[in-house]
């Protein structure tokens, strides 16, 4: 028995992968192994003990607006070592929000916020699927003949023929930056000039009202403005984010007005003024004429 005692102490000590033992009446034996109880993993199906997730080595991620160093602002996050297609508000440092940019974000010039890429389309200001006739298009585009008055700051303007208190949608996505209800029922103006157009009394009427329609400017991301113009009255409020198709007010027929109607025009960058109009189309009709009846197409489904 001396002699298997001390085997069995030298069986310990080498690996202890099982102590040997002399069982009654015999040589020796490997110890009995442990059960594993049905449908338990075990070492040799790649089981282990529930230890828990293994402590992660990578440090968490660096904040991006901390590289934000022309202050609190937007900016896109490729250039603050962040995903590049996404929008960034910072402040303190600290990123506040931050918004996919599905288009791209566009990185400005200094000082100038960064901004989400757009499709840049126009739609026609009205509900999907309805029709109204443009009453004066661009350059001057009347229809009977002779020049109307979208000419020098108004060149590209248009004027619709929207029945009094339609919808009016936006055109395009942006921020609105005026929401002017400068006038209401029952108060001079609101109810444009009714004097035959082109007389004197008319123009003396215009004269008067000339600032006073109720009007909407919504800026967008590449600094453009749209106005919409001789509302009976604005919903929205300054610094609101709308989109295509959301509600901004109701046609009118407020301010230097012969009739219900919406004038309509996109211009440079005047966010909170009223400014030389550019070129613009739109994605359902191209540049109407005076006389198109034409078909929005505007956030249908």
């Amino acid at each position: 028995m001396r002699s298997l005692a001390i085997l069995s102490i030298l069986f310990a000590g080498c690996g202890g992968v099982g102590v040997m033992s002399a069982p009654d009446g015999g040589g020796l034996q490997p110890s009995p192994s442990v059960s594993v109880p049905d449908g338990a993993p075990s070492a040799s199906d790649g089981g282990s003990d529930d230890l828990g997730p293994a402590p992660s080595n990578h440090p968490p991620a660096a904040d991006p607006c901390r590289n934000a160093t022309l202050g609190d602002g937007l900016y896109c996050g490729g250039p603050l070592g962040g995903a590049a297609d996404t929008l960034y508000s910072c402040a303190g440092g600290a990123t506040a929000s931050s918004q996919p940019c599905a288009m791209g974000c566009h990185v400005a010039p200094p000082g100038v916020a960064d901004y989400c890429n757009d499709d840049n389309a126009y739609h026609l200001p009205w509900a999907c699927n309805a029709s109204y006739v443009c009453t004066q298009g661009n350059a001057g585009d009347i229809c009977g003949g002779g020049t109307g008055d979208h000419t020098g700051t108004q060149e590209y303007a248009w004027d619709f023929g929207l029945p009094r208190h339609t919808p009016v949608l936006a055109s395009r996505g942006g921020t609105v930056t005026v929401s002017a209800n400068v006038t209401s029922s029952g108060h001079a103006c609101y109810d444009g000039c009714t004097q035959p157009f082109g007389t004197s009394a008319f123009w003396t009427c215009c004269n008067g009202c000339i600032n006073t329609a109720n009007h909407v400017n919504v800026q967008h991301v590449d600094g453009t403005v749209a106005t919409y113009f001789h509302l009976d009255v604005a919903t929205v409020t300054v610094g609101q984010k709308v989109k295509a198709g959301d509600l901004l007010g109701y046609s009118g027929t407020s301010g230097c007005s012969s009739g219900p109607h919406l004038h309509f025009q996109v211009m440079g960058n005047c966010p909170t003024g009223y400014c030389q109009s550019i070129a613009t189309s739109f994605a359902e009709a191209g540049v109407p004429a005076c006389g198109d009846q034409v078909t929005s197409q505007n956030a249908c489904p």
